[in-house]
């Protein structure tokens, strides 16, 4: 076959005395028309890019000479770009190219669904198919409420609904106590992180403190919360908070003390009480309570001047300054300390002016 083709090339270049031309050359990622074995002179074909291909310079037609040869096409293609994904909304978009053929992966973060597909392709129209998805929020259903418990904020959306990360707080009914935290969340699994319990918590009478009473608790079980409240016997102060609650473990909360007043024994003493001076025999009964302070006043080291000294009750423990001496016998022959002008130093505490 092959040889009669051949043959009649030859014959019809000896009648014609024109050349023929063969097929013309391969351009990349082009096609050609007319497709036939053998051109003549003057004939053509014309040049098309690829599908998924578009021309980028050159002639698009070639022409069959009469020497047999073609003044070639020049054409040129490359493949077609689809445009850019941009960012995917709380998602991510991975891709090598944007060309015809390429792909493009699309993944949502936490919490997030895919809505669509997860890859797409560049077509040879220079689209991407499937087109890109969108990452829309997890949903959650209505939060369940524990037994004993009630909602006290919740916001759903619409459809009854609560989107990712979405909050919910809890609170108990009334002396029941909390067990976990007060908050739930929608989660990334479309379900509510833990919820709290609601118990029943009871705590028994609690006992009675040293130098001190309970106002009216009479024994029984007491309520998650309910309160008893302390008082202490006379002369005696209360040192700490005066009511104490039942809390979620069953027991109550701390308990005052009942702190013992002190005797002071310096009576011939004046001093500073309550913001005024007075002589320590003009205290009732000479007793303080706990806490208050008593100040003394003495002599520096010259007798000419005075320095004042604290010194407190603490629970029964009163200690004079050891810088305090008693008047003695002839005492009338020196001014007091009270009536001495304030020394001026940089550790004393001015006393007020003499009487």
């Amino acid at each position: 076959m092959l040889l009669r083709l051949l043959c009649g090339l030859c014959l019809l270049n000896s009648v014609t005395g024109q050349k023929l031309c063969s097929r013309p050359r391969e351009v990349d990622f082009a096609v050609y028309k007319p497709l036939k074995i053998f051109y003549e002179f003057r004939d053509s074909v014309s040049y098309a890019c690829s599908p998924g291909y578009e021309k980028v310079s050159g002639k698009d037609r070639a022409l069959c000479l009469m020497a047999g040869n073609w003044e070639h096409a020049t054409i040129t293609c490359q493949r077609k770009q689809c445009p850019n994904p941009g960012v995917l909304p709380k998602g991510q978009v991975r891709y090598r190219e944007l060309s015809y053929g390429s792909h493009i992966h699309f993944a949502c973060n936490e919490g997030y669904n895919l809505h669509g597909a997860n890859e797409s392709r560049c077509t040879e129209s220079g689209t991407w198919s499937p087109e890109v998805p969108a990452c829309k929020p997890i949903t959650c259903p209505p939060p369940p409420v524990p037994n004993f418990g009630r909602l006290v904020l919740y916001t759903p959306r619409e459809g009854n609904t609560s989107q990712y990360l979405d909050n919910v707080t809890y609170g108990c009914l009334p002396k029941y106590a909390m067990f976990g935290n007060a908050s739930a969340y929608c989660t990334a699994n479309g379900t509510w992180s833990r919820t709290p319990d609601c118990r029943d918590v009871k705590c028994r009478r609690p006992t009675e403190i040293e130098h001190g009473f309970l106002t009216y608790s009479p024994p029984r079980l007491y309520d998650y919360q309910e309160a008893v409240t302390y008082g202490c016997k006379p002369t005696y102060v209360l040192d700490g908070p005066k009511n104490s609650f039942c809390d979620k473990n069953g027991e109550w909360t701390v308990k005052p003390s009942c702190r013992a007043p002190c005797h002071v024994t310096t009576k011939k003493a004046t001093v500073l009480y309550n913001g005024r001076k007075t002589r320590v025999d003009k205290i009732s009964d000479q007793l303080i309570q706990h806490g208050d302070i008593v100040t003394y006043f003495c002599k520096d080291d010259k007798g000419d001047c005075a320095h004042s000294r604290d010194s407190m009750c603490l629970d029964g423990h009163f200690t004079v300054p050891p810088c305090y001496k008693d008047p003695g016998l002839f005492s009338f022959f020196s001014t007091a300390p009270h009536k001495l002008p304030p020394c001026a130093t940089a550790n004393a505490t001015l006393a007020t002016p003499p009487l």
